[in-house]
């Protein structure tokens, strides 16, 4: 009985794959927070490209209308791509315009001239942290207006839903923004 005893201890085969089994949870654990923390990184890009292409390609018009604004955000989900958007995202677009004291503005705050929601029901239920049309606009501190200036600002929330909720992120949403001033044409006109 012992010299079987003394045959085991030295006996080393399945060592490996005792090794394997111990170690297979935490090289899960490592693969899925890669995967998670990649995703997570891959969707805030996303947002921020979405947002700047938006903002970059209305800033670009001579003139906007609702129309021109759907068919834009009509590639939201392109651009987003592999990342669903419909559902667990929405997009701000707004004209903030800085009036000149005789256009009734004594203080030289700018303020939101126009804005519409994508899409306009459904989506992420969220309010734009820039302002409401007709009211005060929220800006940067460092984002320098002149009178009579406007700027076309796109917000893009973006619902990320993790691969293992709770392993390193919960369900969180995505906040991204871009400001453009307008290349062709004022666009202080709110889009019909």
């Amino acid at each position: 009985m012992l010299n079987l005893l003394r045959k085991l201890r030295r006996n080393n085969r399945g060592v490996a794959a005792i090794e394997f089994a111990l170690l297979l949870p935490v090289l899960i654990t490592l693969m899925i927070g890669c995967l998670e923390v990649t995703f997570k990184i891959w969707s805030t890009q996303k947002a921020e490209k979405l947002s700047v292409t938006l903002a970059d390609v209305i800033a670009q018009s001579q003139e906007v209308t609702t129309s021109d604004l759907n068919a834009l955000v009509s590639a939201v989900n392109k651009i987003m791509e592999p990342f669903p958007f419909g559902a667990d995202g929405a997009v701000i677009i707004s004209s903030v315009y800085l009036p000149s004291p005789e256009e009734g503005d004594p203080l030289g705050e700018p303020i939101v001239n126009w804005q519409r929601k994508f899409p306009p029901s459904g989506g992420l239920n969220v309010t734009s942290k820039i302002g409401v049309a007709g009211a005060n606009a929220d800006v940067p501190d460092d984002f320098d207006m002149y009178e009579k200036e406007n700027c076309i600002v796109a917000e893009v929330f973006y619902k990320y839903t993790p691969i293992a909720p709770g392993l390193l992120f919960d369900e969180a949403v995505t906040y991204r923004r871009a400001f453009f001033k307008p290349r062709l044409g004022a666009l202080t006109d709110n889009p019909s």
